[in-house]
């Protein structure tokens, strides 16, 4: 007789546990669907040439992260008022006026720190636009941003010693890296072992101190940028001989990569 009673009330807490699970199912469902999903690269997306007819000689639509603390000099170029004054910091740190001048404007095109711009630029040819190495492998590096031979095999060879167009080049693959590597020091690793490379075998103990010495070298120019930047601020309300007293310069400094 109690097996009877209770019977229809185990019934009932059957179907609605039942319901409750079938629910739950759909709604795991449906966040499967519209959720997030993690980026998978496959083989197939690693390049090993780049097809300069892809790459945009014009600027591309500059993008901020207005999570992250705005980047000084970045910010500090795109004010028409201080553009000048940070050409001129540039200037003094590479020895040309055309060479801070092409790697700015990129820099800005491809939304890459100037700071990063320029350590990699360094650390590549010494801002020496006709710098040439010569690999093991046979292939050549060349420019500003050492332009490989295999990486841009339809370049023209007095194209890769145009600051103008080997900036362009250099940056918008440096863009790619990042993008496709997702932090700037695998993007590094990417840039200078290839991403087959670096996704295959891992990265080179060599390729770490390249990034390491790259690093380093972008924290010198913030912190001397960070130190000139009062002298920029200074100059926007101040007459023509506050101006000149208080020029964009860095005479005062240490130079950076001289």
């Amino acid at each position: 007789m109690r097996i009877k009673y209770y019977f229809p009330v185990f019934f009932v807490v059957f179907v609605f546990l039942l319901a409750g699970f079938l629910v739950g199912s759909c709604r795991t469902e449906k966040a499967g669907l519209n959720g997030p999903k993690s980026a998978v690269i496959t083989e197939s997306e690693f390049v090993d040439t780049v097809d300069i007819e892809e790459i945009s000689p014009t600027p591309v639509a500059l993008v901020l992260n207005m999570d992250e603390e705005p980047d000084i000099i970045l910010h500090s170029y795109l004010n028409p008022a201080f553009r000048d004054a940070v050409v001129a910091f540039f200037r003094d740190i590479t020895g040309s006026s055309e060479v801070a001048s092409v790697v700015l404007s990129n820099a800005v095109a491809f939304n890459i720190k100037p700071a990063l711009a320029f350590a990699l630029c360094w650390e590549e040819s010494h801002y020496k636009p006709r710098a040439i190495n010569h690999n093991r492998n046979e292939t050549v590096d060349r420019g500003l941003f050492q332009l490989n031979s295999a990486t841009f095999p339809d370049l023209k060879v007095e194209d890769f010693y145009d600051p103008g167009v080997n900036a362009r080049l250099g940056l918008s693959h440096l863009r790619w890296c990042l993008n496709t590597a997702g932090t700037e020091v695998a993007g590094l690793a990417m840039y200078n072992a290839g991403t087959t490379r670096v996704r295959s075998s891992g990265t080179p103990k060599k390729t770490l101190d390249y990034i390491s010495r790259i690093l380093k070298h972008q924290r010198k120019i913030e912190e001397l940028f960070t130190a000139e930047y009062t002298f920029i601020a200074r100059t926007e309300d101040a007459g023509s001989e506050e101006k000149e007293k208080f020029s964009f310069r860095l005479s005062l400094l240490t130079p950076v990569g001289r």
